[in-house]
């Protein structure tokens, strides 16, 4: 599944591209975050009505009123990029919009610490990158990809031309993630053994029960 973290934000690009107006874009935004909270984080609705006791219904609705303050990069995103539209390119307004989608996560404090670069986890080549930007920077390049299939989805009409450099250009990215993944895995297949015995460790978290 971790496949359509390259997709998985392009209809609703679509959606913002096809929208007139910063209150659309932000009321675009908002039904997001609560399609984000749906999709993703039903299960801590369920956990929070489990740990107050109000019930998995009412945990639930509360977390689904709570989706913007849980998601507000997605806020954030829309209206820098609506801003810079005004103003600039498609190339611009999707580096700014990256770099405030992640700035966003970086100074709010969210609940759960949870970014779209960390759905790249269960690739053992492309989680990789997290090398050179840490799960933020994985994060970005998944923007920048759905951003040039939106691309190309807009201009399918247009003809091979029109379509070949936004393609090339979400290919190339997903290329040097993998092209990176593939090299550092090497190194590490190729890194010799420790000669030292391995430490281990035990890890104790106290205080949390009941959650099975």
């Amino acid at each position: 599944a971790w496949v359509l973290g390259f997709v998985a934000l392009v209809p609703w690009l679509l959606v913002l591209d096809a929208t007139r107006g910063l209150g659309g874009a932000l009321l675009g935004a908002w039904l997001m975050s609560v399609a984000f909270a749906i999709t993703v984080f039903t299960w801590f609705g369920v956990a929070i009505g489990g740990y107050t006791g109000l019930g998995a219904v009412p945990g639930v609705l509360v977390l689904y009123l709570l989706a913007p303050l849980l998601q507000p990069q997605l806020l954030v995103f829309a209206l820098v990029r609506h801003v810079v539209a005004l103003h600039h390119g498609r190339l611009l307004r999707a580096l700014a919009g990256a770099g405030a989608w992640v700035a966003c996560e970086a100074v709010w404090p969210k609940l759960l610490g949870d970014t779209l670069g960390q759905g790249m986890a269960p690739s053992a080549v492309l989680r990789q990158f997290a090398d050179l930007g840490g799960a933020a920077g994985i994060t970005v390049v998944l923007i920048l990809v759905a951003e040039a299939l939106a691309a190309a989805v807009g201009r399918w009409r247009e003809g091979l031309k029109r379509l070949a450099t936004p393609l090339l250009a979400a290919l190339a990215l997903v290329a040097v993630m993998g092209g990176y993944g593939v090299l550092r895995l090497g190194s590490l297949h190729d890194a010799p053994p420790p000669r030292d015995e391995p430490l281990r460790v035990a890890l104790v978290q106290a205080s949390i029960t009941d959650y099975e």
